[in-house]
Parts: C-alpha cells; sequence; structure tokens
C-alpha cells in the first residue's frame, strides 16, 4: 500500500518532562478486523460516524494530541487503502493488516523506520481517545516500560458454567477492564511479538503479550466515555457522546 505523508507538527509544549518527544513516538492503530459483531457490507471502523469515517477520528484526536510525530493504520489485508482525513499535520501511512490483531501491530512496527523509541497503539474502533489519556499512557510507560489505560471493575463479577448457571461469585477487588491507549517501549514491544511467534502465543492486546515476556505493565486511569463500538447501539452511544462534548465546547467558548 503507498503511504500517505503529511508534513510533522510543531512541538506542543511538553506537560511534563518525562513525556517522550513526538518526534520519537507513534501511534499504531490497527482497523483490520472484520468487526463481526457489526455486521454488515463495510466493516465497522469504515462506517460512518458523526459525518466521518469512524477510525477518522481516531487519527484526528491522535494527531491533534500533538504528542506522537507519526501514525501507522493497519487496514484489511487485500483491501483498497482508504483516505486519510485532511488536515493532519502528522504523517501518516495506511499499511496491510494481519490476519490478528497482534499481526497487524507487528506490521505497523516494521513499518516504524529508525528514530522511533515510543509506540502508542490504539483501537480503530475507539473514536473517543483524548490527549489527556494518551498522555497518562505516555508517563506511565516511562515509569515501567509499558502502560495501558484501563477502569477497575464495579460490578459484582459472576463466571458461569456450561449449562447457563452461575458457577461462582469472584471479587472484584483488583480486576480492572482493559482498554486502549496501550504505550511501550518500542524495543520491549518487538521482543514480546518475537517471543509470541516463537512460541505460537496469541493474545488480545498488546499488553498481554509485554506481560508474558515479564514487563510490568502499569494501569493508568482510563475514561468510561473511551467505548469500543462494538454494536450497532455503541455506534448510537458515540454519536450522542460527540454530540454532548461539541454542545461543551460551544457553551466553553461563548
Amino acid at each position: 500500500m503507498k503511504p500517505n505523508y503529511r508534513k510533522p507538527a510543531p512541538e506542543r509544549e511538553r506537560s511534563s518532562p518525562a513525556l517522550p518527544f513526538p518526534d520519537e513516538t507513534a501511534a499504531i492503530v490497527p482497523a483490520a478486523g472484520k468487526g463481526l459483531r457489526l455486521p454488515g457490507v463495510v466493516a465497522k471502523q469504515f462506517r460512518s460516524l458523526a459525518g466521518k469515517p469512524l477510525f477518522h477520528h481516531c487519527l484526528l484526536r491522535i494527531a491533534r494530541a500533538g504528542l506522537v510525530g507519526r501514525i501507522v493504520v493497519a487496514v484489511p489485508p487485500g483491501s483498497d487503502p482508504p483516505e486519510v482525513p485532511g488536515g493532519m499535520d502528522v504523517a501518516v501511512d495506511v499499511i496491510e493488516g494481519g490476519a490478528r490483531r497482534q499481526d497487524s501491530v507487528r506490521n505497523g512496527l516494521a513499518a516504524l523506520g529508525e528514530g522511533v523509541s515510543w509506540v502508542v497503539v490504539h483501537d480503530g474502533a475507539r473514536p473517543l481517545v483524548t490527549r489527556g489519556l494518551i498522555e497518562r499512557c505516555l508517563l506511565g510507560a516511562a515509569e515501567t516500560g509499558a502502560a495501558i489505560a484501563a477502569l477497575p471493575v464495579v460490578d459484582t463479577v459472576k463466571t458461569g458454567d456450561a449449562e447457563g448457571f452461575i458457577e461462582a461469585t469472584r471479587p472484584r477487588e483488583g480486576l480492572w477492564l482493559a482498554q486502549t491507549p496501550q504505550a511501550a517501549r518500542r524495543e520491549l514491544l518487538a521482543r514480546a511479538m518475537d517471543w509470541a511467534d516463537a512460541n505460537d502465543f496469541e493474545a488480545t492486546d498488546e499488553a498481554a503479550l509485554l506481560e508474558a515476556v515479564g514487563v510490568r505493565v502499569k494501569l493508568v486511569e482510563g475514561s468510561a466515555e473511551n467505548i469500543k463500538v462494538t454494536t450497532p447501539g455503541d455506534m448510537e452511544r458515540a454519536a450522542r457522546l460527540m454530540e454532548l462534548e461539541r454542545q461543551a465546547e460551544a457553551e466553553a467558548s461563548t
């Protein structure tokens, strides 16, 4: 696939000296999934949300955060490369993803080239990511090498048996719901990917791969609004949240 290039953004003032510089930080956006739980002719990440393809919201928000100097988007293999949104002052590459999420992220790592030391991975189906969320992940990763946005479980947790009956009630203390962004030193994520390939290990997120090679992954505060669009109801909720954001911004500017 042919890469799409944009001029790198001027560096914003860093809120903390612990934050990596944008020119050494890149985002990988896996958007190669089939979206089977939201069936339709078009995969969910390419469907319209508030007037734009869903994944465009991810790219625009990551770019406007001013924390990365490059974005790599992994799209379904064999598909025509989608257009990226205009008006982004960040370099953007569109590449072929893989059959699994970790294959798409591995392809993204390979596309980064030299000079990138930090990687932020963010789902192409989470359109409400904020600068604060990306920043918290990068600051957490600066402490231990890797960090993940997550929310503590607040509901009572049950496990069920094969017949659909409660098997046990589990304590919720210490349980977290994983989100993205997930940030890590590039070398650590690459090592975790190599180990997974060598050991035929499959994981549903980058944190699990890093855990498997002994990296301590820092939990940072996620956001209830940082939803992953999975069902038709999620599309409606995301649209409502965006409208509330728009209203709040309009009121703040008056």
